[in-house]
């Protein structure tokens, strides 16, 4: 097992940015996909995947030691994709929470009750406590299976299975009558 995220972080903020090359490489693949599921199409989710860890590397020293870095990437890559639907130049905010679905609807009417329901459900993962909203993004969003999370974040099988459990509760509870 290699270093923490943390620890390349660290190695990063100390002018060594071989720490965040090996970020780069290990979560590239992760925030490509979700760019790509939030955007639609390839080209820009590349793009919005590469801004994502451009903004990150020109904040890293705002980054929180104790704060999972995938869960920090992700919240990049969302504001970077909500950018590029928008049709914005990126920025330096991390603070936008806001959703656009960003393909060509074939039914308006669909679309618009997608890209809300998309909307709200986001931005209730987005305020869920940072160890379930870690877990939930991993196993969800990047397809990664309860032992592949127990390792990335060096948890207990059990806990990460708890964690997810109580993500998706606080989860149906927030989203309660809000979602089909």
């Amino acid at each position: 097992m290699g270093p923490s995220d943390a620890e390349l972080v660290r190695q990063c903020l100390h002018g060594d940015n071989n720490g965040f090359d090996l970020l780069v490489r290990k979560y590239q693949r992760q925030v490509y996909a979700f760019c790509l599921r939030m955007i639609g199409n390839a080209d820009d989710a590349s793009d919005a995947a590469q801004d994502s860890f451009l903004k990150a590397y020109n904040a890293l020293a705002s980054f929180r030691q104790e704060a999972q870095f995938l869960t920090w990437i992700m919240r990049i890559a969302h504001n970077a994709c909500v950018d590029r639907c928008r049709g914005k130049r990126p920025t330096d905010s991390l603070d936008d929470v806001e959703v656009e679905a960003c393909d060509v609807p074939s039914n308006p009417e669909k679309s618009a009750i997608r890209s809300d329901e998309q909307q709200r459900l986001w931005e209730a993962v987005l305020k869920l406590p940072e160890k379930y909203q870690t877990a939930l993004i991993m196993f969800h969003f990047d397809s990664k299976s309860i032992k592949e999370i127990s390792s990335d974040l060096r948890r207990p099988e059990g806990t990460v299975k708890s964690d997810l459990h109580v993500a998706r509760e606080m989860l149906r509870r927030k989203l309660e009558g809000v979602l089909r």
